[in-house]
C-alpha cells in the first residue's frame, strides 16, 4: 500500500481516537467516538477506509455508552499504520507522527483534529471569540502540529493545559484564536468533522 491523502486522513483520526491492538492472531484497527456528535463524520469515514483496505466494514452504535465505533482487522493495513510509526496498544507521550508522513501534514492535521480538536467561543473580557484546540498528554506531537501551523503563517501556541497529582500523564494544548485565525485553519487545513465546519459557519457570521 502506497501513502495516499485517504489514508493519511485515516492516520491523523487514528491519532485522535483511534487505536491498534493484537487480539490472539487478529490484528485490530478501531476508531470510537461519540455517537451523538459524530455520527455523521462517520459516514464519511466510512467509504474512505472501504477504499483504503478494499473490502467492507461496519459501524457499530454503542447507545448505552453513547460511543459510535469502526473495529476490524487487518493484518496487511495494521502493519502498514505501524510501520509509519504509530504505537501498538495504548498511546502514551512519545506518539508522534513520523517523518515518512511529512508530505501529507495537512491532510494529518484534518484527520487528527476532526476526532481531537475542539471549536468553542471564548469570553475575553467581554469580547466573544472562536478558538481552536487541539489536546494531547504528548506534547512531542503537538509541537510537530504547531511548528507545521506557524510555517502555514497561522498562529498557534502549545500551552500546559493541566497537571495531576496522581500517575495521569500532563495534558497540552495548542491553542489558536480569532476569526482571522479560524478563516486561515478553515482554508489551510479544512474541516473533515461536519460539525466543525457547521461551527464554523456559526462563528464566522
Amino acid at each position: 500500500m502506497k501513502i495516499s491523502s485517504n489514508f493519511a486522513l485515516f492516520y491523523g483520526i487514528l491519532l485522535g481516537d483511534g487505536c491498534l491492538f493484537r487480539y490472539e492472531n487478529a490484528r485490530y484497527i478501531c476508531v470510537t467516538c461519540d455517537l451523538h456528535s459524530d455520527k455523521p463524520m462517520f459516514s464519511k469515514l466510512l467509504p474512505i477506509i472501504e477504499k483504503i483496505r478494499g473490502k467492507p466494514v461496519k459501524v457499530r452504535e454503542r447507545t448505552k455508552e453513547g460511543k459510535i465505533e469502526i473495529q476490524f482487522s487487518d493484518k496487511e493495513l495494521f502493519q502498514k499504520i505501524a510501520n509509519h510509526g504509530f504505537p501498538i496498544g495504548k498511546k502514551g507521550t512519545d506518539l508522534i507522527i513520523s517523518d515518512q508522513m511529512l508530505p501529507f501534514y495537512k491532510k494529518i492535521i484534518q484527520g487528527y483534529f476532526a476526532t481531537d480538536g475542539c471549536l468553542v467561543i471564548t469570553n475575553n473580557n467581554g469580547i466573544l471569540y472562536p478558538r481552536i484546540e487541539f489536546s494531547s498528554i504528548s506534547k512531542k506531537l503537538l509541537n510537530q502540529v504547531n511548528c507545521f501551523l506557524i510555517k502555514e503563517g497561522i498562529n498557534s501556541k502549545v500551552y500546559l493545559s493541566k497537571t495531576y497529582q496522581n500517575s495521569w500523564n500532563d495534558l497540552y494544548r495548542i491553542q489558536i484564536n480569532g476569526k482571522k485565525q479560524l478563516k486561515l485553519f478553515k482554508k489551510v487545513i479544512g474541516f473533515f468533522n461536519p460539525k466543525h465546519e457547521s461551527r464554523s459557519k456559526l462563528f464566522l457570521k
